[in-house]
Protein backbone atom coordinates (compact mmCIF):
# COMPACT_ATOMS: atom_id res chain seq x y z
CA UNK A 1 0.00 0.00 0.00
CA UNK A 2 0.98 3.80 -0.44
CA UNK A 3 0.32 7.21 0.48
CA UNK A 4 -1.71 9.01 -2.12
CA UNK A 5 -0.31 13.06 -1.48
CA UNK A 6 -3.45 14.97 -1.19
CA UNK A 7 -4.17 18.44 -0.36
CA UNK A 8 -4.78 20.11 -3.99
CA UNK A 9 -8.11 20.01 -6.31
CA UNK A 10 -8.24 16.61 -7.78
CA UNK A 11 -11.34 15.37 -10.78
CA UNK A 12 -13.11 12.38 -9.57
CA UNK A 13 -15.88 10.59 -11.00
CA UNK A 14 -18.86 9.07 -9.48
CA UNK A 15 -20.74 5.68 -9.68
CA UNK A 16 -23.70 4.42 -7.98
CA UNK A 17 -26.38 6.34 -6.15
CA UNK A 18 -24.38 9.62 -5.16
CA UNK A 19 -26.52 11.77 -3.00
CA UNK A 20 -24.72 12.97 0.02
CA UNK A 21 -20.69 11.86 -1.02
CA UNK A 22 -21.84 13.99 -4.72
CA UNK A 23 -22.44 16.89 -1.97
CA UNK A 24 -19.32 15.80 -0.09
CA UNK A 25 -17.08 16.16 -2.73
CA UNK A 26 -18.27 19.96 -4.29
CA UNK A 27 -18.32 21.24 -1.28
CA UNK A 28 -14.27 20.39 -0.63
CA UNK A 29 -14.27 22.38 -4.12
CA UNK A 30 -12.73 19.17 -6.65
CA UNK A 31 -14.08 18.77 -9.63
CA UNK A 32 -16.97 16.05 -10.12
CA UNK A 33 -19.16 14.47 -12.20
CA UNK A 34 -21.43 11.26 -12.04
CA UNK A 35 -21.36 8.42 -14.75
CA UNK A 36 -21.49 5.02 -15.35
CA UNK A 37 -18.89 2.30 -15.10
CA UNK A 38 -18.16 2.41 -18.85
CA UNK A 39 -17.29 6.11 -18.95
CA UNK A 40 -15.06 6.15 -15.72
CA UNK A 41 -11.81 7.02 -17.58
CA UNK A 42 -13.45 9.45 -19.44
CA UNK A 43 -11.19 12.89 -18.64
CA UNK A 44 -9.15 10.92 -16.61
CA UNK A 45 -10.27 11.50 -13.19
CA UNK A 46 -7.90 11.12 -10.54
CA UNK A 47 -10.35 9.07 -8.46
CA UNK A 48 -13.16 7.42 -8.96
CA UNK A 49 -15.79 7.05 -6.27
CA UNK A 50 -18.23 3.99 -5.81
CA UNK A 51 -20.84 4.29 -3.42
CA UNK A 52 -22.64 1.06 -3.15
CA UNK A 53 -21.42 -3.18 -3.42
CA UNK A 54 -23.01 -2.91 -7.19
CA UNK A 55 -21.21 -0.31 -8.24
CA UNK A 56 -17.84 -1.10 -6.71
CA UNK A 57 -18.06 -4.08 -8.40
CA UNK A 58 -19.28 -2.98 -11.74
CA UNK A 59 -16.13 -0.83 -11.77
CA UNK A 60 -13.71 -3.27 -10.99
CA UNK A 61 -14.87 -5.03 -13.61
CA UNK A 62 -13.37 -2.06 -16.03
CA UNK A 63 -10.14 -2.01 -14.51
CA UNK A 64 -9.67 1.91 -14.21
CA UNK A 65 -6.24 3.10 -13.99
CA UNK A 66 -7.38 5.88 -11.24
CA UNK A 67 -7.96 4.30 -7.83
CA UNK A 68 -10.89 3.34 -6.85
CA UNK A 69 -12.79 4.87 -3.67
CA UNK A 70 -15.15 2.66 -2.35
CA UNK A 71 -18.19 4.11 0.03
CA UNK A 72 -20.98 1.92 1.86
CA UNK A 73 -19.27 -1.14 0.65
CA UNK A 74 -17.25 -3.35 3.61
CA UNK A 75 -14.31 -2.26 2.52
CA UNK A 76 -14.87 1.37 2.78
CA UNK A 77 -16.32 4.20 4.49
CA UNK A 78 -20.53 4.78 5.27
CA UNK A 79 -21.95 7.78 2.79
CA UNK A 80 -22.41 9.72 5.64
CA UNK A 81 -19.05 9.89 7.06
CA UNK A 82 -17.67 12.93 5.53
CA UNK A 83 -14.28 13.14 7.25
CA UNK A 84 -13.42 9.63 5.91
CA UNK A 85 -14.26 10.37 2.81
CA UNK A 86 -12.02 13.65 2.36
CA UNK A 87 -9.67 12.29 4.28
CA UNK A 88 -9.27 9.22 1.16
CA UNK A 89 -9.60 11.73 -1.16
CA UNK A 90 -7.30 14.52 0.28
CA UNK A 91 -4.13 11.94 1.72
CA UNK A 92 -5.49 8.41 1.54
CA UNK A 93 -3.73 5.17 1.05
CA UNK A 94 -3.73 2.58 -2.10
CA UNK A 95 -4.05 -0.81 -1.39
CA UNK A 96 -3.86 -3.36 -4.41
CA UNK A 97 -7.20 -5.38 -5.11
CA UNK A 98 -6.54 -8.98 -6.70
CA UNK A 99 -9.20 -9.88 -9.29
CA UNK A 100 -10.02 -13.29 -9.93
CA UNK A 101 -10.23 -14.20 -13.44
CA UNK A 102 -12.73 -16.85 -14.32
CA UNK A 103 -12.03 -19.18 -17.26
CA UNK A 104 -14.39 -22.26 -18.87
CA UNK A 105 -12.99 -23.95 -21.42
CA UNK A 106 -10.28 -21.71 -21.87
CA UNK A 107 -12.60 -18.48 -22.17
CA UNK A 108 -12.62 -15.69 -19.60
CA UNK A 109 -15.85 -15.59 -18.46
CA UNK A 110 -16.15 -13.46 -15.65
CA UNK A 111 -14.05 -11.29 -13.59
CA UNK A 112 -14.02 -11.29 -9.54
CA UNK A 113 -13.40 -8.83 -7.38
CA UNK A 114 -14.34 -10.72 -4.04
CA UNK A 115 -14.98 -14.57 -4.75
CA UNK A 116 -15.79 -17.13 -7.22
CA UNK A 117 -18.59 -19.53 -5.96
CA UNK A 118 -19.59 -23.22 -7.07
CA UNK A 119 -23.23 -23.83 -5.53
CA UNK A 120 -25.89 -26.22 -5.98
CA UNK A 121 -29.17 -24.73 -7.39
CA UNK A 122 -31.31 -26.30 -4.96
CA UNK A 123 -30.88 -25.66 -1.20
CA UNK A 124 -29.47 -28.33 0.96
CA UNK A 125 -28.43 -30.66 -2.14
CA UNK A 126 -24.88 -31.78 -2.26
CA UNK A 127 -22.63 -32.23 -4.95
CA UNK A 128 -19.02 -33.38 -4.93
CA UNK A 129 -16.42 -30.93 -5.82
CA UNK A 130 -12.39 -30.68 -6.02
CA UNK A 131 -9.84 -28.05 -5.71
CA UNK A 132 -6.69 -28.22 -7.58
CA UNK A 133 -3.62 -26.62 -8.75
CA UNK A 134 -1.23 -27.23 -11.04
CA UNK A 135 0.86 -29.64 -8.97
CA UNK A 136 -1.85 -31.33 -7.97
CA UNK A 137 -5.20 -32.16 -5.87
CA UNK A 138 -5.78 -29.88 -3.02
CA UNK A 139 -8.93 -31.43 -1.71
CA UNK A 140 -12.34 -32.93 -2.65
CA UNK A 141 -14.80 -33.45 -0.76
CA UNK A 142 -19.14 -33.33 -0.56
CA UNK A 143 -20.72 -29.99 0.30
CA UNK A 144 -23.50 -27.35 -0.88
CA UNK A 145 -20.68 -25.67 -2.69
CA UNK A 146 -17.38 -24.30 -2.65
CA UNK A 147 -16.14 -20.41 -2.39
CA UNK A 148 -12.80 -18.90 -3.17
CA UNK A 149 -12.39 -15.39 -2.13
CA UNK A 150 -10.00 -12.63 -2.59
CA UNK A 151 -8.63 -10.74 0.67
CA UNK A 152 -11.44 -8.29 -0.02
CA UNK A 153 -14.03 -10.81 -0.03
CA UNK A 154 -12.65 -13.20 2.60
CA UNK A 155 -15.54 -11.26 5.34
CA UNK A 156 -18.42 -12.05 2.75
CA UNK A 157 -19.62 -15.87 1.90
CA UNK A 158 -16.22 -17.55 2.67
CA UNK A 159 -16.69 -16.24 6.41
CA UNK A 160 -20.24 -16.96 6.45
CA UNK A 161 -18.90 -20.63 5.60
CA UNK A 162 -16.53 -20.32 8.29
CA UNK A 163 -13.33 -19.58 6.22
CA UNK A 164 -10.52 -16.98 7.66
CA UNK A 165 -10.17 -13.34 6.66
CA UNK A 166 -7.16 -12.53 4.42
CA UNK A 167 -5.11 -9.28 5.13
CA UNK A 168 -5.48 -6.42 1.99
CA UNK A 169 -2.36 -6.70 0.07
CA UNK A 170 -1.75 -10.19 0.91
CA UNK A 171 -1.13 -12.39 -2.18
CA UNK A 172 -3.39 -14.99 -1.27
CA UNK A 173 -7.10 -16.81 -1.82
CA UNK A 174 -9.20 -19.13 0.36
CA UNK A 175 -10.73 -22.13 -0.32
CA UNK A 176 -13.73 -23.14 1.84
CA UNK A 177 -16.63 -25.84 1.54
CA UNK A 178 -20.05 -24.41 1.70
CA UNK A 179 -22.02 -26.62 4.41
CA UNK A 180 -19.88 -29.79 4.04
CA UNK A 181 -21.08 -33.12 4.47
CA UNK A 182 -18.19 -33.80 6.61
CA UNK A 183 -17.44 -30.90 9.27
CA UNK A 184 -13.89 -31.63 9.51
CA UNK A 185 -13.80 -30.70 5.94
CA UNK A 186 -11.21 -28.16 6.20
CA UNK A 187 -10.57 -24.71 4.53
CA UNK A 188 -6.94 -23.67 2.78
CA UNK A 189 -5.35 -19.79 2.20
CA UNK A 190 -3.64 -20.51 -1.04
CA UNK A 191 -1.21 -18.66 -3.24
CA UNK A 192 -2.59 -16.58 -6.16
CA UNK A 193 -1.10 -19.57 -8.44
CA UNK A 194 -3.99 -21.22 -11.00
CA UNK A 195 -6.81 -23.03 -9.37
CA UNK A 196 -9.40 -25.27 -11.09
CA UNK A 197 -12.69 -26.38 -9.63
CA UNK A 198 -14.66 -29.07 -10.78
CA UNK A 199 -18.09 -31.15 -10.16
CA UNK A 200 -16.93 -34.22 -9.46
CA UNK A 201 -20.27 -35.62 -8.60
CA UNK A 202 -23.87 -34.03 -9.75
CA UNK A 203 -26.42 -34.61 -8.26
CA UNK A 204 -28.47 -31.89 -8.45
CA UNK A 205 -27.85 -28.90 -10.52
CA UNK A 206 -24.94 -26.74 -9.72
CA UNK A 207 -24.55 -23.17 -10.22
CA UNK A 208 -21.65 -20.45 -10.82
CA UNK A 209 -21.30 -17.42 -9.13
CA UNK A 210 -18.89 -14.80 -9.42
CA UNK A 211 -19.73 -11.77 -7.20
CA UNK A 212 -22.77 -10.64 -7.61
CA UNK A 213 -23.54 -12.43 -11.10
CA UNK A 214 -24.69 -16.09 -12.06
CA UNK A 215 -23.29 -17.48 -14.72
CA UNK A 216 -25.54 -20.40 -15.57
CA UNK A 217 -24.90 -24.19 -14.32
CA UNK A 218 -21.64 -26.22 -14.54
CA UNK A 219 -21.42 -30.09 -15.60
CA UNK A 220 -19.00 -33.01 -14.32
CA UNK A 221 -17.19 -32.83 -17.51
CA UNK A 222 -16.40 -28.59 -16.84
CA UNK A 223 -13.20 -27.43 -15.38
CA UNK A 224 -12.90 -23.91 -13.63
CA UNK A 225 -9.79 -22.30 -14.06
CA UNK A 226 -9.28 -19.40 -11.96
CA UNK A 227 -5.55 -17.22 -12.66
CA UNK A 228 -5.01 -13.84 -10.50
CA UNK A 229 -2.72 -11.91 -12.87
CA UNK A 230 -4.53 -8.59 -12.84
CA UNK A 231 -5.64 -6.29 -10.16
CA UNK A 232 -7.19 -2.80 -9.19
CA UNK A 233 -6.56 0.06 -6.89
CA UNK A 234 -8.64 1.43 -3.95
CA UNK A 235 -8.02 3.93 -1.79
CA UNK A 236 -8.78 4.55 1.74
CA UNK A 237 -8.52 6.78 4.63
Amino acid sequence: MRAIPGGSAVTIRVVGTAGSVLETIETAGHTVETTVPAAVEDGNPSIVVTVGEAALLAVARERPDAPILPVDTAIGPPADDRGAILAAIDGGTERTRSLIDVSIDGERVATALLDVMLVTSEPARISEYAIDREDGRVAAFRADGVVVATPAGSRGYAAAAGGPTLSAGTDTLCAVPIAPFHTQSGQWVLDTGPLALSVLRDEGDVSLLVDDSEYGGVGPDQRIRLTVERSVRTLHP
